[in-house]
């Protein structure tokens, strides 16, 4: 175990030093592109004064990356920004909750991307696993080495296989899902759902969704971005309606994304404004759910 962690700090170590003399060029397209967004969302945020998310982690990706993130600065507003930021804040809250009570817990994060929650979320007990497709996970791995505590998962959320990769959880097991489930039609979640609950049938999953009026708006602000073939297709009104689904599936909580947050007067009247419209219609929402 000793030499295992010995070889993977080295590695780490390499890693960085690589990092540190070039940038690692994508070739990401369509859907797959998109996971650029988030984190350049997070960074900025991270940027501002009175940050909702202090993602430093995102700003050192971000260094690293040989990629055009100017045309996201000039189509994405600082609402936007701090909406990406946001999901990462409340996401991390939900994951922290279970930590502690499920302090050797694993946790899966389908469709990682370039996701940066473990590295805020992490009490060096908890067993990880970032999925997402090859091209991801290759890149993935060159900017945050695997190591004996995290692990990844070069398949689709949709392969079942990808559940036998994981080992069987010593104290619990939540999945995660942001900004992910979005992009495909409700018949696909449900499967997916379903899949999850078959394997492990008192795990638990946290996610986002959106109506459809805010798959439209946040469909509109991807295009505007320059990412193009990466449409979104799942907008549920009520996020109740998933009970019906006959999986076993308790919905524990469900809340408008900005209603935990006190919004301090820096981010501006106009951006607090479009935060108390989104909640009002429950535009953007985070749920969590358990499996009976």
């Amino acid at each position: 175990m000793t030499e295992s962690i010995l070889e993977s700090t080295a590695y780490q170590i390499k890693n960085a030093a690589l990092l540190a003399k070039k940038k690692i060029r994508t070739n990401l397209k369509n859907v797959h592109e998109t996971l650029l967004l988030p984190l350049w969302g997070r960074a900025e945020a991270a940027k501002m004064k009175d940050p909702v998310l202090n993602d430093r982690k995102a700003i050192e990706l971000i260094n690293h990356i040989d990629y055009d993130f100017s045309k996201f600065r000039s189509q994405i507003r600082k609402f936007e920004i701090l909406t990406l930021a946001m999901r990462a804040k409340e996401l991390d809250a939900i994951i922290r909750e279970f930590i502690n009570v499920h302090p050797e817990g694993t946790i899966v994060n389908i469709g990682a991307g370039l996701d940066t929650t473990f590295y805020r979320v992490n009490n060096g007990q908890i067993k990880w696993y970032d999925l997402d497709v090859s091209q991801v996970i290759d890149l993935r791995n060159t900017l945050l080495p695997q190591s004996e505590q995290l692990k990844s998962i070069s398949k689709s959320m949709f392969d079942e296989s990808f559940l036998v990769d994981i080992e069987k959880p010593k104290d619990g097991i939540l999945f995660f899902a942001s900004g992910v489930l979005i992009y495909f039609e409700e018949e696909r979640v449900r499967a997916f759902f379903k899949m999850i609950a078959s394997h492990f049938p008192h795990s638990e999953i946290a996610f986002d969704t959106m109506t459809p009026l805010g798959i439209y708006i946040a469909g509109k602000i991807v295009k505007k971005s320059g990412i193009q073939g990466a449409d979104m297709k799942w907008g549920i009104p009520n996020v109740r309606r998933m009970q019906q689904w006959n999986l076993g599936l308790e919905l524990v909580e469900h809340y408008p994304i900005y209603s935990k947050t006190v919004i301090p007067r820096s981010w501006g009247v106009g951006t607090k404004l479009l935060m108390r419209f989104s909640d009002l219609f429950s535009i953007v929402n985070m749920n969590y759910v358990k499996f009976n």
